[in-house]
């Protein structure tokens, strides 16, 4: 399995493959190591798939005959060992072939590092992802009163990440910070990025987009910890299905460390008060999403997956992929319905006889489609333009504390997500309710606009932006974003939590390098050490001991009052 060498063939098993295994020697003028590479390159992948099933995606890179040929020792070896072809190869030939085999299998011929050399290294540094990443290095993880940690910067371009980097640290101490070149067209290249680091960030968005799971299979391979800003249930789906290898090999693969991962840390810590006060477990919580802060405009990076994801809900996916994001479930969770007989609902598909678990009614992501008022808590509620999104990663959290810990937040959990209507729009939408006017019921953002409305205001001040680039950080130093949790016991018990917090562009920054400092240097602490993990399991109550102490402000027990609607500070020194 990925990740555990002890597995994988040996060269001896290699060399000595089923001759069912054994293609021919390729026709033409091949150098004899170039037909030893390819038929080892087939031995390799024959005895992998009948020892492991599918291979992985760096495995489909990586045992392929050009690779074996990059490596010429071993292309050498190779040739030697199948030249004896009529007869057993001798002792000093397998030996051979034995040390280079297992420098290949180990990586290290690849390789430019002995051991881990950096904490961090962030990939895909030279966009806009890489400007807000090195803007909250500066301003809030290298402060004299943090965790002192190394780290490099890399991308598909290196001289592109050190114009970034020039520009950000140029008279600072880390202006000579080391720049990794790194592409998914050069699987050599992200071996070697990722054998020099313990955590690897990557920043390379759309993430739907790219061949990303290339390096997080790596990662899983070289024993380093993952961590990504995405927020796209297509490449969930993906990486989800390297849950299994992670975990074998103790990685932590930890996707959607954005801003808006503070529903399902507060879901986590609500379940745990429960469990802690009462032994109980949590039937239902619910978040709702403000913000507030002068409007600094939408990244172009943002704008490509907003597109990406609009296109793959409309047709621009695969069925299967269209399908399961509609899928409230998708990314794992409970589906608790039963009938009275015991069995679970289920959908049928019409004219397909396709079959899936029936949702319950309240799970279902319509639920959070329409305006209407919370008359428990008094609140006025709204879609939100992250809902389905962020529901779709507590149900998760809620399936892997069961698999990892069987100990989920609750076997019936129901978890929705709104935005919290302003005061000021309150009047305006019940009226529009009166009306009929389906306008009201248009997805608010985290300023607590529509996306229209927030558009219109970006194109009246000039602040589009295109290629790789984004907002200023300064002008988000007055934007804040609020989390205001509410959850109920099986029991009955309620209990509430809420955070408040800078920007979400900010906020996607300290989140990543926040979980990644929290793998590196709180790893005995944590409960699960491998797996695809949610920042919730990864991270746990450490990672929200790391964010308070950077300036976000988090409160047990109730919702914070509208005059402590303050950012942490984020202005430069």
């Amino acid at each position: 399995m990925a990740g555990d060498q002890e597995n994988v063939p040996s060269a001896v098993a290699a060399a000595r493959a089923a001759e069912a295994a054994r293609a021919g020697p390729p026709k033409g003028d091949e150098s004899a190591a170039r037909n030893a590479t390819e038929m080892g390159a087939l031995r390799a992948r024959a005895i992998q798939e009948a020892e492991q099933g599918e291979q992985t995606p760096l495995q489909k890179k990586y045992f392929t005959a050009d690779m074996m040929s990059r490596y010429q020792p071993m292309a050498d070896a190779m040739a030697k060992c199948d030249a004896k072809v009529d007869e057993e190869p001798g002792e000093e030939v397998l030996a051979d072939l034995e040390q280079h085999w297992d420098q290949f299998m180990d990586f290290s011929w690849a390789s430019q590092w002995d051991g881990k050399k950096f904490d961090v290294v962030f990939y895909g540094a030279s966009g806009y992802q890489g400007y807000l990443m090195m803007q909250y290095l500066r301003r809030v993880a290298l402060k004299p009163n943090r965790d002192k940690f190394t780290f490099a910067f890399a991308g598909r371009s290196a001289t592109k990440v050190a114009e970034m980097r020039d520009r950000e640290f140029r008279n600072t101490e880390w202006e000579d910070t080391p720049v990794l070149s790194a592409s998914y067209d050069d699987v050599v290249s992200i071996i070697d990025m990722v054998k020099s680091a313990h955590v690897v960030v990557n920043l390379a968005g759309p993430y739907m987009l790219s061949e990303g799971e290339v390096l997080v299979d790596a990662c899983i391979w070289c024993k380093a910890d993952y961590v990504d800003v995405s927020m796209e249930v297509p490449w969930g789906l993906r990486i989800k299905e390297l849950h299994r290898y992670a975990l074998d090999a103790g990685v932590a693969v930890v996707p959607s460390c954005a801003g808006s991962a503070y529903s399902d840390l507060g879901v986590y810590l609500l379940a745990k008060k429960f469990q802690d006060d009462f032994g109980e477990a949590t039937r239902s919580a619910v978040c709702y999403c403000a913000g507030g802060g002068s409007v600094p405009g939408v990244s172009a990076t943002c704008l490509k997956t907003r597109a990406a994801l609009s296109s793959a809900a409309c047709g621009g996916a695969t069925e299967e992929v269209a399908r399961a994001m509609k899928d409230p479930f998708s990314l794992g969770g409970f589906i608790p319905q039963v009938d009275r007989n015991g069995v679970k609902e289920v959908d049928i598909q019409q004219g397909t006889g396709f079959i899936s678990t029936k949702a319950r009614a309240e799970d279902e992501d319509s639920k959070m489609a329409r305006v209407s008022e919370d008359k428990q808590l008094g609140v006025w509620r709204a879609p939100y333009v992250n809902s389905f999104f962020d529901t779709r990663t507590v149900r998760r959290s809620n399936m892997l504390m069961a698999d990892l810990g069987n100990q989920p937040y609750g076997a019936t959990l129901n978890f929705l997500e709104y935005a919290m209507l302003p005061p000021e729009k309150v009047a305006r939408v019940q009226e529009a309710l009166k009306q009929g006017n389906p306008e009201a019921h248009k997805p608010i953002g985290p300023y607590g606009l529509t996306v229209e409305e927030e558009q219109k205001i970006v194109k009246a001040q000039g602040k589009e932006y295109e290629g790789d680039n984004g907002p200023p950080v300064d002008d988000l130093s007055d934007a804040w974003s609020g989390f205001f949790l509410h959850a109920e016991s099986v029991n009955g018990n309620q209990a509430k939590c809420s955070f408040v917090a800078a920007d979400g562009y900010f906020e996607t920054s300290r989140m990543a390098v926040e979980t990644a400092l929290t793998l590196r240097f709180d790893k005995e602490k944590l409960q699960y050490r491998g797996g695809v993990l949610t920042p919730s399991v990864a991270g746990g109550t450490c990672l929200v001991e790391r964010l308070m102490a950077t300036g976000v402000k988090f409160k047990m027990g109730g919702w914070f009052d509208s005059s402590e609607y303050s950012p942490p500070n984020i202005a430069a020194d």
